[in-house]
């Protein structure tokens, strides 16, 4: 080997071993440098009646699918809150401090439509607010369940509710709807909304009794509601303004059958189409369409309706 390319070869192998070295060396220090976090770990928040507001008693007012939390932390002598962001529930939360926290922010999140990609803050949950937590490094300060309330009444307005309860009293749908009481079906109370589907039809659509008023074109407008279906339906309106004599029914989105999972919650952002396609019009009457494409005979159960405003 000529002299120029062993010294070549020589000086490459002198500068591997010291760049190594130096790697070692500097990951050794950033070792020990390195700030390890304290640990938050919530499990679940829910939605319990609030003692100092008198909402309806049923049950099933109260069922929810909080997916998610969105946490804000501050500490005193701090110029900022420190957002840490949203994480799905069941979270460990990392945080990058020890000893006191002077306050945790917590926000309720939930899937807008029932899509994992649009969740938001949903604005009908109250903050949760703790005061004084103290986190201590490496290790995890549970929180467990959490509970969160509606906001008040001064703020929100339920304009419609059902609960398929027995008793006097109609249900608020059309007659296609009637009610079940079978235990090992309902999924809060004594009863729950059914539509029993023939195999030989494929639209079977139902709606609201009471068209309602909303005069408010800055209002958010949302519709919860519980169900569990062997079929696909969709969630919209019936226009109160018919087109050459017919009714004009304007869809929000297609809710998918999953008869597998049970009973779901789910949060419609109905005041969307109330905007987009109603240019909000003042008088809105929700409006279902069940589709059956597979020619079989099945159920959509439903529960726990509420349209609501904030």
């Amino acid at each position: 080997m000529p002299v120029m390319e062993n010294m070549k070869m020589k000086i490459r192998n002198i500068l591997y071993i010291a760049t190594a070295l130096m790697a070692f060396g500097a990951c050794d220090r950033y070792e020990g440098d390195v700030v390890k976090p304290s640990y938050l770990k919530i499990d679940a928040i829910t939605v319990a009646d609030n003692p100092s507001a008198s909402w309806s008693p049923e049950g099933g007012f109260f069922s929810s699918d909080v997916d998610g939390v969105n946490v804000v932390f501050w500490v005193e002598g701090d110029t900022a809150e420190t957002n840490l962001g949203m994480y799905t529930l069941p979270c460990r939360i990392p945080v990058l401090r020890n000893g006191n926290i002077t306050r945790i922010t917590l926000s309720p999140v939930v899937k807008q439509d029932g899509i994992a990609g649009k969740r938001i803050f949903y604005p009908y949950y109250e903050e949760l607010v703790l005061n004084d937590i103290t986190l201590q490094t490496d290790s995890v300060t549970d929180l467990g369940t959490l509970q969160t309330h509606y906001v008040s009444h001064s703020l929100m307005k339920v304009l419609w509710q059902d609960f398929f309860e027995p008793g006097p009293g109609n249900v608020t749908l059309d007659t296609v709807v009637g009610r079940c009481y079978a235990m090992d079906t309902v999924l809060s109370g004594y009863g729950c909304g059914v539509v029993r589907v023939p195999a030989d039809k494929t639209v079977l659509n139902f709606w609201s009794d009471t068209t309602f008023h909303i005069d408010d074109p800055t209002k958010i407008v949302y519709l919860e509601m519980d169900y569990w279906s062997d079929f696909d339906f969709s969630v919209g309106f019936n226009n109160p303004v018919t087109q050459d004599g017919s009714n004009v029914i304007s869809s929000h989105m297609t809710i998918y059958g999953k008869p597998e999972m049970g009973w779901q919650k789910i949060y419609v952002n109905i005041g969307a189409t109330w905007s987009r396609t109603y240019s909000h019009y003042p008088y809105i009457r929700p409006y279902f369409t069940i589709f059956n494409n597979s020619g079989h005979e099945g159920n959509l159960f439903i529960d726990n309706l509420k349209l609501i405003t904030l």
